[in-house]
């Protein structure tokens, strides 16, 4: 855990699989990948693959809980459904990132945004965590 009681990299990698439940308590989907901040390799994003067609989002890292092979979010499943589809493989640029914040109505300057907050939108700001030490 870091200083702000949050997992690391290492512990969120076991989440992959888990099922992902929604502020209701629903099963929303299931973890599929985790990003990390592409210079100090902290968790920044969990990938969620929703639904049957694998439609694939990212929820903060920062705001989610996990334990007994579950994942929650505090979010409704269509808040989840709404955010930007992304390709898991490739990352966030920080302008993405921005973006996707924007979209869960994260207030500037707080959690990921302030430590991307002097990077350029075209460099990267999240990049997938290796799936297997």
């Amino acid at each position: 855990m870091d200083e702000a009681g949050l997992p690391g990299a290492e512990e969120a990698r076991r989440w992959i699989g888990s099922k992902l439940d929604e502020m209701g308590g629903a099963t929303a989907g299931r973890v599929d990948g985790i990003l990390v901040d592409a210079v100090d390799g902290t968790p920044t994003w969990v990938i969620a693959k929703l639904g049957r067609f694998g439609r694939r989002s990212a929820v903060p890292f920062e705001f989610v809980a996990a334990g007994a092979g579950h994942v929650w979010v505090p979010y409704e499943r269509e808040t989840l459904r709404s955010a930007a589809e992304l390709d898991p493989s490739a990352g966030l640029s920080s302008g993405e990132e921005r973006a996707l914040s924007a979209a869960y109505g994260l207030p500037a300057g707080s959690g990921r945004l302030a430590a991307i907050s002097e990077r350029l939108d075209e460099e990267p700001g999240s990049v997938p965590v290796e799936r297997s030490a």
